[in-house]
């Protein structure tokens, strides 16, 4: 139930802060190297790591999760 609960909560984080930085670069009209799009705006505003590491911890959390379920 623990490991249950903890995915969970690192799935949340995860999602909410990749929100966050979508929403955050969205506004922004760069061209980045020739890239345009939702991309050019993270790599502009050089949030593709943070974004990185929220999707890294959407994806644990989903592991933990699912893991959690397994020992039912």
């Amino acid at each position: 139930m623990k490991k249950l609960l903890f995915g969970i909560a690192w799935q949340v984080a995860g999602f909410l802060g990749a929100i966050i930085i979508l929403c955050t670069a969205a506004p922004h009209d760069w061209d980045y190297h020739g890239i345009t799009g939702i991309v050019a705006d993270v790599l502009g505003l050089e949030l593709m790591i943070p974004f990185l590491i929220c999707v890294g911890l959407f994806i644990v959390g989903g592991v933990f999760c699912y893991k959690g379920i397994q020992e039912k």
